[in-house]
């Protein structure tokens, strides 16, 4: 780009470009709109469709019950414990199993220095390749 377009670019920009008495504007005025709005709903709209009142009316299914809210809390825990059952025997068994050297299963490869990748199945990449960041990279290799 030569000093000329540049120039006249500048020109451009301060002619037709945004002020920023605009960009005030345009951030304040839609927020104090909602602000407004929200207020005179805030101010005007309670009751105009009536309320939904809870336990109001004669209920034989009490929740504070013991007869209701101990047997639900039974049910509840008794199926926590039954969905948590096959995760807790398989951790057990992946623990067991890699403790005592067997199986290639989840866990049995560790990570724990550069030589643990070294194992064959990662290939090693050139730094000094150039199309390693793409073919649009800005710098010169």
């Amino acid at each position: 780009m030569n000093l000329g377009n540049k120039c006249h670019e500048e020109e451009y920009n301060e002619k037709h470009g945004t002020s920023g008495f605009v960009i005030f504007l345009a951030i304040v005025l839609p927020i104090t709109a909602a602000a407004g709005v929200g207020y005179w709903v805030y101010q005007n709209w309670d009751g105009k469709f009536g309320r939904i009142r809870l336990g109001d009316g004669y209920n034989s299914f009490d929740s504070n019950s013991p007869w209701i809210s101990w047997p639900i809390a039974a049910v509840s825990g008794l199926i926590a414990v039954l969905a948590t059952i096959p995760l807790l025997v398989g951790s057990l068994w992946r623990s067991a199993s890699s403790r005592f050297g067997g199986g290639r299963g989840y866990g049995s490869r560790t990570y724990t220095s550069r030589a643990s990748f070294g194992r064959g199945d990662y290939a090693i990449v050139d730094p000094d390749e150039g199309e390693l960041l793409g073919d649009d990279s800005d710098e010169d290799v």
